[in-house]
C-alpha cells in the first residue's frame, strides 16, 4: 500500500493543480482535513465541501496554480511527505511567484485523509520525525 500512497499523492497534487474537483473528491475521504498555508487566515478546509471551497478560492485568486513535486517520500505508517513548489499567477496583478511547499499527507484505505502544510522541507521533515 505504501507505493500506492505515493501514487495517490501525486495524482491528488495533479488534480489540485488543474482544479479537477471530481478527482480531488475521489482521492480523498469524506472527513478529509487540509491545513494549507492560508489556513492561518482562512481556516482548515474540512470535508469535500471544504476542498471544493479550496479549489474555488484558487480559481478566484489565481490565473494558474500548479504544484511541481520534487520529492514524495513514503513514511511507512500511512503518511507521505511531499516537497515541491507551487507556481502561482495572481488574477488582476498578473504577478507570478514560486512558493515552497512541503507537508505531510495521511492516508486510509487508499484515500487521503489529511494534508498539513509546513512550508519548507526542513520543517516538514522534522514534523515527520526525519530531522
Amino acid at each position: 500500500m505504501a507505493a500506492d500512497n505515493v501514487e495517490i499523492f501525486k495524482r491528488l497534487a495533479h488534480a489540485i493543480s488543474w482544479g479537477d474537483e471530481q478527482s480531488v473528491v475521489e482521492l480523498t475521504t469524506d472527513d478529509v482535513e487540509v491545513s494549507a498555508r492560508r489556513s492561518a487566515t482562512e481556516g482548515i478546509y474540512r470535508g469535500h465541501d471544504g476542498l471544493r471551497a479550496y479549489l474555488a478560492d484558487n480559481r478566484e485568486s489565481f490565473e494558474f496554480f500548479r504544484y511541481t513535486l520534487d520529492e514524495v517520500r513514503d513514511l511507512g505508517d500511512g503518511r507521505v511527505v511531499g516537497v515541491g513548489t507551487i507556481r502561482i499567477r495572481g488574477k488582476g496583478s498578473g504577478a507570478e511567484t514560486d512558493v515552497p511547499s512541503a507537508g505531510i499527507a495521511t492516508f486510509r484505505n487508499g484515500k487521503a485523509t489529511s494534508w498539513k502544510e509546513y512550508g519548507d522541507r526542513e520543517t516538514a521533515y522534522k514534523a515527520a520525525g526525519l530531522a
